[in-house]
């Protein structure tokens, strides 16, 4: 069969269109919408190692095949209003490979409109990002850990416990105390708690509205609220904000001096 300079020049072009995306390091599906169940009709190397299925055995099926029993519905659902709107599409969606493994595919789709046969393709970019959210899930998880750990009640006698206050506190934190203080006086039942505030060196709002709502939380619980640690210049910086005694709080130079008070 002979061909015409222009048909060889086509035929030189497609094939290294087909070679240059085969090593773009990604997955690459390409479907025809105009097609029943808008099927597949080209992928890349790329996507055969990433899912572990073979060009031949998806040719023809909607990518839909890569979904399973935990991937969202809703990400289903964006994904297939973007398709019906000709529109670009974005997300992180849950796949599974041919051996039923699941891996997080960072997808985007693309219409691709070909003007001389007056039709458009979806071209689909895949991208395994597992190792990615996993990191961010332990990064998370962490997160919450150093949270909890910044807000230790320490119980030291009956009725009695201690929470030590480190650093800067700021709204997130605030939260976070609050929640853990509502916690340990329920399960506790707490006498009194007392705030140690001598590993804060600046006051600031939040630190006097973390005492206020404190304070306030604490007496609908039944629970005294007693202040140690106030240094003099820690007072000073207090004073644009308010004055302790008019919360009607107990301020202690230490731990120690509180409990003698107590006892």
């Amino acid at each position: 069969m002979k061909y015409s300079l222009d048909k060889l020049e086509e035929i030189q072009q497609n094939e290294f269109i087909k070679a240059a995306i085969d090593h773009v390091g990604a997955g690459v599906v390409i479907s025809d919408p105009s097609q029943e169940d808008n099927p597949i009709i080209y992928v890349n190397k790329g996507f055969e190692e990433l899912a572990g299925y073979s060009a031949e055995e998806v040719l023809g099926l909607n990518c839909r095949f890569l979904q399973g029993k935990e991937t969202d519905p809703k990400t289903v659902k964006d994904i297939r209003a973007g398709l019906g709107e000709s529109r670009f599409v974005q997300v992180e969606i849950l796949n599974y490979k041919k051996d039923g493994t699941t891996f997080w595919n960072e997808l985007q789709i693309y219409p691709v409109h070909i003007n001389h046969m007056d039709q458009t393709f979806f071209v689909g970019v895949q991208q395994d990002i597992t190792q990615r959210r996993e990191a961010e899930s332990l990064v998370g998880h962490y997160s919450s850990e150093v949270k909890r750990l910044s807000t230790p009640i320490v119980p030291i006698e009956d009725s009695i416990s201690v929470l030590p206050l480190i650093g800067t506190i700021d709204e997130d934190r605030l939260q976070q105390m609050l929640e853990t203080v509502s916690h340990h006086v329920q399960e506790a039942k707490e006498d009194y708690l007392i705030l140690d505030l001598s590993g804060v060196y600046t006051f600031n709002e939040d630190i006097h509205m973390g005492i206020y709502q404190l304070n306030q939380l604490l007496n609908l619980m039944g629970t005294t609220l007693l202040l140690t640690g106030v240094k003099p210049n820690f007072a000073m910086q207090s004073t644009p904000y308010a004055d302790f005694s008019e919360m009607s709080l107990h301020s202690y130079s230490s731990v120690k001096q509180a409990l003698q008070e107590i006892r």
